[in-house]
């Protein structure tokens, strides 16, 4: 299943990329990124075989998925920039505990501008996808903050913070 399931990918999205490697071609589309793909052979397989090359990865962040460790690797070897989304609300129950709420409030964020923080620090671009204009101004604030060279996080912070989801610090790069 799994074999076939890579060949059915790639295929499909070949097919798919190359129309758009048309489009950048054209200047209709400045670059090119994927979403959802979960397989590092498929990201791999993708950037070996496509002319104009993957720009971004934009995948959920999140324990089932062992937060991309071995993807977000590949992205850094191929300069790929990760996204993340669902940032958030996979890790509702982590960003709700002590240990982030105390960090938070010593750095004067919410837990969620926390966990935006600490994305950051690690190079990656954590989407929001927020209605509240109060958060989008707090989303905003906090890389912009980052953006301007703050640093948010010391490293024994983000060892501390890496240990609450589970997740070595080293992996997340």
């Amino acid at each position: 299943f799994n074999r076939a399931y890579t060949i059915r990918f790639t295929s499909f999205c070949l097919k798919v990329w190359k129309v758009f490697e048309d489009y950048v071609e054209q200047g209709k589309i400045l670059q090119l990124g994927i979403s959802n793909c979960y397989k590092p052979t498929d990201l791999e397989s993708l950037h070996q075989q496509s002319k104009i090359k993957p720009k971004v990865l934009q995948n959920r962040f999140h324990k089932k998925t062992n937060f991309d460790v071995e993807l977000r690797k590949i992205c850094e070897s191929l300069g790929v920039q990760y996204q993340s989304f669902w940032t958030l609300s996979a890790q509702r129950d982590v960003l709700a505990g002590p240990t982030w709420k105390s960090v938070a409030k010593e750095k004067g964020l919410t837990p969620q501008t926390l966990m935006y923080a600490f994305m950051m620090t690690f190079g990656h671009i954590p989407l929001s996808g927020t209605k509240n204009a109060d958060h989008m101004h707090e989303d905003v604030d906090i890389m912009l903050r980052f953006q301007h060279g703050e640093q948010i996080l010391s490293e024994d912070e983000m060892t501390t913070l890496s240990h609450q989801l589970d997740i070595r610090p080293h992996s997340l790069r």
